[in-house]
């Protein structure tokens, strides 16, 4: 693993973004506009309920973490996407740096992007809601941020194996999967609500123990560890699934010709 290599493509990809209004907008603008929407339909919902308890919260928390799984997912899968379009993807890989290399920079770089949001909604909802995640949850963040990062990498890598696969028609699962993904993760609400054949699955994601330790220490202030256990386990599991999974389909992909096509 050479970290000039890993260095040189991080930067290859930092030089992009601030020229890039979309990016820009997947980082800052989309995430803050999320948080403004939910927050103010929460807050109108809240102020016109009897009830005491704060939904706003446990929402602003839900999106807040929820960017933990997207960032790295995105960031992992679109730069992956931009490579082909940019016909680049041979002249990376015809390079001496291996694949290793190259995903650890991805990493990287969805890591740096994913602080970067975290920071614009943890200032945003101090603003606009008066809710901070840092005195909300602590010392529990590292064990909350960790799990989902793991989550979001594995997501990543899974959609790049796939389009290895498939080629182009499946390019749109590096925008749909966390779409699909976030229902089943129970961001928004807790594993109760949802029905019981649903919640089997729900179970088999790791980011759904972590949006549920979320609510707990937001409700009790504390988390039960077991769960942060099984997160774990299970995202060192799927990781290490997900980067075999990539492995086989390059290998496939070099073998039949369709790096070739796909750049």
């Amino acid at each position: 693993m050479n970290s000039k290599r890993i260095f040189a493509m991080v930067l290859r990809h930092l030089y992009v973004w601030p020229k890039s209004p979309e990016r820009f907008m997947w980082t800052f603008g989309w995430p803050l506009f999320g948080l403004i929407l939910w927050g103010l339909t929460i807050s109108f919902l809240q102020n016109n309920s009897s009830s005491s308890f704060s939904f706003v919260t446990f929402i602003i928390g839900g999106i807040i973490f929820w960017e933990m799984v997207v960032q790295p997912q995105r960031e992992i899968s679109i730069n992956f996407i931009e490579e082909m379009w940019n016909k680049n993807f041979l002249n990376i890989f015809s390079s001496p740096l291996t694949n290793g290399e190259y995903l650890t920079a991805l990493v990287i770089i969805g890591i740096f992007k994913m602080l970067a949001t975290i920071v614009t909604l943890t200032v945003g909802a101090i603003l606009l809601y008066q809710f901070n995640i840092f005195s909300t949850f602590g010392f529990f963040i590292p064990i909350l941020f960790i799990n989902l990062l793991l989550f979001g990498m594995v997501l990543g890598f899974v959609v790049n194996a796939l389009i290895l696969r498939f080629g182009w028609s499946i390019q749109e699962m590096a925008w749909a999967i966390v779409a699909i993904i976030q229902p089943l993760s129970c961001v928004l609400y807790p594993l109760a609500s949802l029905p019981s054949w649903t919640q089997r699955i729900s179970l088999m994601l790791p980011s759904t123990y972590v949006f549920e330790e979320m609510r707990r220490v937001m409700s009790s202030g504390v988390v039960d560890i077991k769960n942060i256990m099984i997160s774990f386990l299970m995202n060192v599991v799927y990781l290490f699934l997900s980067l075999v999974f990539f492995k086989i389909m390059f290998e496939q992909a070099r073998i039949h010709g369709r790096l070739v096509k796909l750049s």
